[in-house]
């Protein structure tokens, strides 16, 4: 099965997406996606997830502070990677070739700090139209500015800067944001009393050569999913954790 027709299959098409949406995530770097998730898909995920936080101690202390490559370890998932109209929004922004890097989840604790500005890439900087890494923010509670919401900045990623080289201090429920991972971006600090809990859903262009995280599914993954999902992911040889 080719990309192109396993997210044919996956209802991708060139309507997917309304056309302000696209124009959105053109200028400014990022849309929003309302209710992808009902309450019960998000019980049903966040069930998944804290499943994978309890057996690894993630946002626990002396844990790890978030869990990666959370398609392998859970089924309860694989919509972060599925949704036709997430899929139509990735596809926009890198020119339909992509792969997945997966789903990584932080709970994001009380007291979690805040992130640097930041880019999720490391290659050159891109030129404009050409971009290389897009986002999915997959929001399952209300993010506020209390509870440590994700900032960007709207148009960075057509400036070709990164906020580390521009910046002298890069520091100072049921939607769906996906956004252009050249946006300048980052976490803020967790002051409620609560966490704030997410999912990201990461991909790249398929042809990008420097950007070197897993695009592979366990065994029991590449089992469970359907053929067309499994197309989203593009390393040959299995994740073993």
């Amino acid at each position: 099965m080719t990309l192109q027709e396993a997210l044919h299959e996956l209802w991708v098409r060139d309507d997917t997406l309304f056309q302000a949406e696209k124009a959105h995530l053109d200028s400014e770097g990022y849309v929003l996606l309302p209710n992808i998730l009902s309450a019960a898909q998000i019980a049903s995920i966040c069930s998944a997830m804290d499943g994978v936080y309890a057996a690894e101690g993630t946002g626990q202390k002396d844990g790890p502070a978030e869990s990666s490559y959370m398609q392998n370890k859970t089924a309860g998932l694989d919509i972060c990677f599925t949704h036709p109209r997430v899929l139509a929004a990735i596809c926009h922004v890198l020119d339909g070739c992509i792969k997945s890097f997966g789903v990584h989840g932080r709970p994001h604790p009380p007291g979690g700090e805040q992130q640097a500005l930041h880019v999720d890439y490391n290659g050159p900087a891109p030129h404009t139209g050409h971009y290389a890494v897009c986002n999915s923010l997959w929001m399952l509670t209300e993010f506020t500015p209390e509870n440590g919401a994700t900032r960007v900045i709207p148009g960075t990623h057509r400036s070709g800067e990164d906020p580390k080289e521009a910046l002298e201090d890069p520091a100072a429920a049921g939607t769906v944001a996906v956004f252009n991972s050249h946006v300048w971006h980052g976490t803020t600090r967790n002051r409620s009393a609560s966490r704030r809990p997410s999912l990201t859903s990461f991909f790249c262009r398929r042809d990008d050569p420097h950007m070197v995280f897993s695009s592979a599914l366990s065994p029991a993954a590449a089992r469970r999913l359907p053929p067309a999902a499994c197309c989203m992911f593009a390393d040959p040889e299995p994740w073993t954790g």
